[in-house]
């Protein structure tokens, strides 16, 4: 995996110490046991972040999700959505039986932070 943070900070005088302000992408993947996800369309995944220990993060407020079949050279943009405050994206594999996905999420929380992260064989579509 490959990530990238993006976060502001600035001097506090009277603080020792403050938690950085990193996000870390979670997937709710629907693999099986084998780490793979059925060649159809429809396959929902649930976006969410964690913060670094010390940071609370702010709600998301931008969230995407690209995957890949080439190893990152060229990116289908999954749609995504946010429901009561949870993200999700929809996943369309049909005809993809055999390949190894590449992931990429993008996530900006409400207080500017954002986090990139490619992850190379997110799992298989079978």
């Amino acid at each position: 995996a490959s990530t990238t943070w993006s976060f502001r900070s600035h001097l506090e005088p009277d603080v020792y110490s403050r938690g950085l302000p990193l996000l870390f992408p979670a997937y709710d993947l629907p693999v099986d046991g084998m780490n793979t996800l059925p060649a159809r369309s429809g396959i929902e995944v649930g976006l969410s972040v964690e913060g670094h220990a010390g940071y609370t993060p702010g709600a998301i407020t931008e969230a995407s999700l690209s995957y890949s079949y080439d190893g990152g050279t060229s990116w289908t943009q999954a749609p995504t959505e946010q429901r009561d405050g949870a993200w999700t994206a929809v996943l369309d594999h049909t005809g993809a039986t055999g390949e190894q996905v590449t992931l990429k999420a993008t996530f900006t929380d409400a207080n500017g932070n954002a986090v990139t992260q490619t992850t190379t064989r997110a799992y298989d579509v079978r």
